[in-house]
């Protein structure tokens, strides 16, 4: 007998880098959806790191996904993505706001392609105000928020 799972059958496109985009994708791939991560050419920000230093959170993050390299900055890059993106249910991303509308992949673009999608972003800083273009990552918004300073690790 085989057990159903909630999101059985749905494509999940996973961009996201080091932590909360991937997390969100081993959540939905532990639900039933098959994960496909996108990396660009040069590979996962965290598969980049020194060798000495173990990837876990790579391994961690990503395991339970299928795993292809596309470069959304290439016309053929992106006419493969955009032919994932038609068949797909759900599309996660966590770049600085407007990086995707600036590789003309933004929710507009793709929501008319594929109107069911559901679009996943999630910038650091939101998509307006005055830090809405710096990349942030835990660290960042922990000292940002006065976390670190009201913990002793600032």
């Amino acid at each position: 007998m085989t057990i159903r799972r909630p999101l059985d059958r749905m494509l999940v496109l996973d961009l996201g880098q080091i932590y909360n985009g991937p997390y969100c994708g081993l959540q939905l791939s532990f639900m039933g959806a098959r994960v496909l991560k996108i990396e660009p050419p040069e590979g996962d920000v965290v598969r980049r790191r020194k060798r000495e230093v173990e990837p876990y959170p790579l391994v961690m993050l990503n395991s339970n996904k299928e795993s292809v390299v596309l470069d959304l900055k290439q016309p053929r890059g992106k006419e493969l993505f955009l032919a994932l993106v038609e068949k797909a249910d759900v599309l996660i991303e966590n770049f600085a706001a407007g990086v995707m509308d600036r590789l003309g992949l933004g929710y507009d673009v793709l929501s008319k392609l594929n109107p069911r999608l559901v679009y996943g972003g999630s910038s650091g800083f939101g998509l307006d105000g005055p830090y809405r273009d710096l990349p942030a990552m835990d660290v960042t918004v922990q000292a940002m928020s006065g976390i670190t300073n009201a913990t002793g690790d600032a």
